[in-house]
């Protein structure tokens, strides 16, 4: 799970998911020592990689006629992003 860099704290999964769906600020908060947190440009890279990827399968999946495994895998991969994003001090560039 996601720790902050500062005070060494678990950041909730409720929390950083709440984070990764509201993409007008790019910073977090750390709920304990309230210091200012980004995303790493991986995690950045992976949110926009699945953001891309999405649509596309959303398209295959209702040619093909399986949108309730394109729902199953979208929605556990959503729910399972919280443990793949870090967080760092710093804002990084994307690229």
């Amino acid at each position: 799970m996601t720790r902050c860099v500062h005070c060494e704290g678990k950041l909730p999964w409720s929390f950083i998911f709440k984070r990764l769906l509201i993409l007008k600020r790019t910073d977090i908060q750390c709920p304990s020592c309230h210091q200012t947190l980004y995303f790493t440009s991986r995690s950045k890279g992976i949110l926009l990689g699945t953001t891309m990827l999405i649509p596309g399968l959303f398209v295959l999946a209702f040619m093909l006629g399986y949108m309730t495994l394109f729902v199953v895998i979208t929605l556990g991969w959503m729910l399972g992003m919280p443990w793949f994003v870090n967080v760092t001090e710093k804002d990084e560039a994307l690229f």
